[in-house]
C-alpha cells in the first residue's frame, strides 16, 4: 500500500512531514481493516442460524423462492446472500378476544359482536388455542407469511362465531347449548383451518357472554319469579305435609273407633267391664240394673 504524502500547506520540517504520512497512514489501515472485519461478521452471521426447542425455520432462496423443507432444532448454515431463514413459533398459542388485560396469551382484540337466531346482540370472550402444523411450515410461510395470526385466525374465528351464533336463540347461549356452541365453533375452525392453511386448533373456550340490559333484566326478573317459586313450593310441601299427618292422624282414629266398634258388637259384656272401671264402687249397682 503507498505512503500517503501530506499536502504543501501541512509544515514544512521534513521529521514532522513523516510523522503525519505515518500518522495518516495508520488511521487509513485501521479503516480497511475494520471494514473487512464488519464484511466478515455480516457474512458469517447470516450464514449461521440456531433454532431453539419449539421453533422451525422455513428457508427463502433468492434463485427458488421458499425452499420446501423445514429445518428443524439446531445449527443450520445458509448460504451468504442466496438463502435467508425465517423462525416460527411452532408451540401452542392462545389468541383471546376480550377487553380486559390478560396477563398470559395474547389479545387478538375485544370481544366478538354478534347477533343471535332471535336478534339479540351478545358479546363474546373467546380464547382460541393454536399452533402451525410443523412439517407444513414452509406451505404456511409460502401463502401467508409470519403474520398468519392477524391475517388468519383473527378473522377466521370473528367470522365462525357469528355464523355459529346466528343460528341458536339467545336462551340457548344463556343455558343448556352452551357447550354445544364452544364445540363447533371449535371443529368448524379447525376444518376450515388445517386443510387451507395449515394450522391446527388445539381448542376454543368461550370464556363469557354478556348480553343486551333488556335481556339482562328479563333473567334477573326470570330468576327472581324462580325464587319465589321455589318459595311457595317449599310453603306447599310444608302444610301438604301437615294435611297429611292430619289426615293420617284421624284415618288412625277412625280406624281405631271402628276396631272398638266391633269389638262391643262382638262382646256385649264388654260395655258392662268399662262400665265397672268407669264408674268404680257403682258397678255393683250397674251390674244389678242390667241384670234385672
Amino acid at each position: 500500500m503507498p505512503d500517503f504524502q501530506a499536502p504543501d500547506f501541512f509544515p514544512s520540517s521534513q521529521s514532522q512531514k513523516q510523522d503525519l504520512n505515518s500518522f495518516l497512514n495508520k488511521l487509513k489501515n485501521f479503516w480497511v481493516y475494520f471494514f473487512i472485519v464488519i464484511l466478515i461478521v455480516s457474512i458469517f452471521s447470516g450464514t449461521i442460524i440456531k433454532v431453539d426447542a419449539g421453533e422451525r425455520a422455513v428457508v427463502f432462496n433468492i434463485f427458488g423462492g421458499v425452499e420446501k423443507r423445514v429445518l428443524g432444532e439446531g445449527i443450520h448454515l445458509m448460504l451468504p446472500f442466496i438463502q435467508r431463514a425465517t423462525i416460527y413459533d411452532i408451540k401452542q398459542a392462545s389468541y383471546t378476544f376480550t377487553s380486559e388485560d390478560q396477563k398470559q396469551g395474547q389479545v387478538l382484540g375485544e370481544e366478538i359482536h354478534t347477533l343471535t337466531s332471535d336478534g339479540q346482540k351478545i358479546d363474546i370472550e373467546l380464547t382460541v388455542r393454536a399452533r402451525p402444523q410443523p412439517e407444513e411450515l414452509w406451505k404456511l410461510h409460502k401463502s401467508i407469511g409470519p403474520a398468519y395470526v392477524t391475517k388468519i385466525i383473527y378473522p377466521k374465528a370473528k367470522a365462525t362465531v357469528r355464523e355459529i351464533l346466528c343460528s341458536y336463540p339467545v336462551e340457548d347461549v344463556y343455558s343448556i347449548k352452551r357447550q354445544e356452541i364452544q364445540s363447533r365453533i371449535q371443529e368448524h375452525l379447525q376444518n376450515d383451518l388445517e386443510k387451507k392453511y395449515f394450522i391446527d386448533i388445539e381448542e376454543v373456550l368461550i370464556r363469557n357472554v354478556r348480553f343486551s340490559k333488556e335481556f339482562q333484566d328479563a333473567i334477573d326478573r326470570k330468576q327472581q319469579a324462580f325464587q319465589e317459586y321455589l318459595k311457595m313450593e317449599y310453603v306447599l310441601a310444608g302444610e301438604k305435609s301437615k294435611r297429611d299427618a292430619k289426615i293420617l292422624q284421624a284415618e288412625g282414629e277412625a280406624k281405631a273407633i271402628s276396631l272398638r266398634v266391633n269389638a262391643l258388637r262382638a262382646n256385649p259384656d264388654f260395655v258392662k267391664y268399662r262400665r265397672a272401671q268407669v264408674y268404680g264402687k257403682r258397678a255393683k249397682l250397674i251390674f244389678s240394673n242390667d241384670l234385672e
